[in-house]
């Protein structure tokens, strides 16, 4: 683990909130420098060894893009690189999922090899940024229920958030209401704006759950998208060094850990949380939504 990153690490578990958001921005500029050296390294190592030379994902946050992301930067020369401006807008305004673009994006990555996993939606500007860089990408998203009770034991845990004081000290049942009131309706637009504004010839979109039943076929169907050299039995190998259980320490899925970032890696959990009464309000703002992306034939739930 890098040194900037074992500092993240301290300063959401000790530090208060106003002090560990100081010593998350104070990191950011060390992390990226460490990250793009590491991508230039790779790139005068490998460069030759891969057609596209940015692997980009897309993905709402809580639904698998660490994994994807450990997984992709598995193929030798490419590192992962977050540009400082997506985390200065993330530490202002609570998160990154309505996070455009910079223009000239992708011209900051010349004569480097990078996997650059963001939050960001689907707007237009942005599938047209990607479309004039030429590059390919991936798109992740997951059951809305299940990402409101994984943000609230994510953020509850995390003093640097922004969004941390609407769900620290409370239950989850009230953490759910405030995720509903607070995210959920921009969750929504976020998924509904990547199948809009895709281009489905240079891009993938996954839903978590096809990830949980079948992490290799998806990640066969990634590295045929981005070009990527690999044998059957070394995207095998991929796949199990990245699984739940290596990633997790030892933990099956469905044991959980309230204070790991792989705290459960599983579907449904939002049975065991969601009362009649945050159905209701759920429904309100999802009942159409779930018909309409295949997570429920009715809103009998």
């Amino acid at each position: 683990m890098s040194l900037t990153r074992s500092l993240e690490n301290l300063t959401r578990r000790y530090l208060p909130p106003a002090g560990a958001r100081l010593a998350k921005r104070l990191t950011v500029g060390a992390r990226y420098r460490a990250q793009a050296a590491a991508c230039r390294e790779g790139f005068q190592a490998y460069a030759d060894r891969y057609p596209q030379k940015v692997l980009f994902v897309a993905g709402l946050p809580k639904s698998g893009t660490t994994w994807v992301e450990k997984m992709l930067s598995s193929f030798p020369g490419f590192h992962e690189l977050l540009i400082p401006d997506v985390a200065a807008h993330e530490l202002s305004t609570g998160g990154s999922h309505d996070y455009e673009l910079p223009d000239d994006m992708f011209d900051r990555f010349d004569r480097m090899l990078v996997l650059t996993k963001m939050h960001c939606h689907g707007s237009p500007h942005n599938a047209e940024v990607l479309r004039r860089a030429g590059v390919r990408y991936v798109v992740l998203f997951r059951d809305l229920r299940d990402v409101a009770v994984s943000n609230y034991f994510y953020v509850r845990n995390t003093p640097w958030h922004p969004e941390y004081p609407h769900y620290h000290g409370r239950t989850v049942q009230d953490g759910l209401i405030a995720f509903a009131e607070r995210t959920l309706p921009a969750y929504v637009e976020w998924v509904r704006s990547w199948h809009a504004n895709r281009d489905p010839e240079k891009s993938l979109i996954f839903r978590y759950e096809e990830l949980l039943t079948d992490d290799l076929g998806c990640l066969r169907r990634m590295a045929a998208l981005f070009q990527l050299p690999a044998t059957d039995d070394e995207l095998k190998a991929i796949a199990e060094r990245n699984s739940f259980k290596a990633m997790s320490g030892g933990r099956e899925r469905g044991q959980e850990s309230g204070a790991s970032f792989q705290r459960k890696g599983q579907a449904g959990d939002w049975k065991n949380h969601f009362t009649p009464e945050i159905a209701a309000v759920y429904k309100r703002i999802l009942g159409d939504f779930l018909i309409e992306f295949g997570d429920e034939g009715s809103t009998d739930w």
